[in-house]
């Protein structure tokens, strides 16, 4: 851009309004300083086509950036509650499964063995209780009588008393002798897929081992970590726009679920969850996403550069060009720090005026202008 005033007869000579001296925007080359008949008889300001901007109407986003690997919010670890040798597997890794479904079998012959003794126990202790309360019965009956003294009631009682313990002992250990011989049917414990199968047919299996790993992936769970210093402008509910790699341009809607409540002692960031509905199973576990926690949006706004806004004597303004004439409008901000770095106007410039774009500048109100080569 450049200013052109007559000075002489017929010299012209380019002002430079930023401070003196060739004004060099970032990025372009300085305008050349050359006089010609036509420029010597403009009095006013030239602008490049670079410097001129258009407004129009747009949707724009205030976001925080927020990136982290997806998972399934429900997963569940499936583990031999006995120890035995797998004699059966249904399913495969891959395989959609539903809760309650049998996903493999273990030999039972081991569990019930000792099933059967623990019963047999359990009817022997049981014969001996019945002993003790006849017992038991007849030394009461006796001691009443003054046949028998108090010790021998005494020991009839603590006999009774013994072998009942013992048939209650038996009872719990055939309860824990029938779960063993239903444990070793390993069932499905939610809706999923079967991510990972840790066992294979014939390999024996101890207890508390892995056996099979099934995710839903009806909700998945992002962990994201945010610096601290952005986090008090999240909230739950929050909505975020995530872009997940495979997936081109398409985007995701998710929400904020919840906000760690300390940062990490080494990043001194903050976890934060987003959770993201998916019905269609498209999203896995382990994919990463990028996206923006949406802070605030203006849809259908007037959208110009945050070059051209401009602070003067208090108040925020624009300069539109405007019928060869700089026009200088106080406007109203709908919205600042967009994503693509563009400012929402709701009173002051109107959709398809122009703008100047230029920062630095000195500029006023009616000052004559034009575009270069114009």
């Amino acid at each position: 851009m450049k200013r052109v005033v007559k000075i002489g007869l017929s010299v012209a000579v380019l002002v430079v309004l930023a401070g003196g001296g060739l004004y060099a925007l970032k990025g372009r080359q300085p305008a050349k300083a050359v006089a010609t008949a036509e420029t010597a008889k403009f009095d006013g300001i030239e602008f490049s086509p670079a410097d001129l901007i258009k407004a129009v109407r747009a949707d724009l986003r205030q976001v925080v950036r927020l990136s982290g690997t997806l998972q399934p919010l429900n997963q569940s670890q499936v583990r031999s509650d006995v120890a035995a040798v797998v004699t059966e597997i249904s399913v495969r890794r891959g395989e959609r499964v539903r809760k309650g479904q049998l996903l493999a079998r273990l030999d039972t012959a081991d569990v019930s063995a000792r099933l059967r003794e623990r019963q047999s126990n359990l009817d022997s202790a049981r014969s001996a209780l019945k002993l003790a309360e006849i017992n038991r019965e007849k030394a009461v009956t006796l001691t009443q009588r003054g046949v028998k003294s108090q010790t021998a009631l005494d020991e009839a009682e603590n006999a009774w008393r013994t072998a009942r313990a013992n048939v209650s002992a038996m009872e719990q250990q055939i309860t824990m002798a029938r779960k063993a011989v239903n444990d070793a049917a390993i069932y499905a414990p939610i809706d999923g897929l079967v991510a990972e199968r840790f066992i294979n047919p014939g390999e024996r299996v101890a207890i508390d081992a892995r056996l099979f790993t099934i995710a839903d992936l009806d909700t998945i769970e992002v962990e994201t970590l945010v610096p601290a210093r952005d986090v008090p402008q999240l909230r739950v509910g929050q909505k975020v726009l995530l872009h997940v790699e495979g997936f081109a341009e398409r985007s995701f809607d998710g929400t904020i679920e919840r906000i760690n409540p300390t940062a990490q002692s080494g990043s001194r960031s903050i976890p934060v969850y987003i959770l993201l509905q998916n019905p269609e199973h498209l999203l896995r576990g382990g994919m990463f996403g990028t996206g923006e926690a949406i802070l605030a949006e203006q849809r259908g706004v007037v959208a110009i550069p945050a070059e051209a806004l401009r602070n003067e004597t208090g108040s925020r303004a624009v300069y539109v060009l405007n019928n060869g004439r700089l026009e200088r409008r106080a406007v109203q901000v709908a919205l600042e720090g967009s994503v693509d770095g563009r400012v929402g106007i709701a009173i002051g410039v109107n959709d398809g005026e122009t703008v100047i774009a230029t920062p630095g500048l000195r500029l006023s109100d009616g000052l004559a202008a034009r575009i270069a080569g114009r």
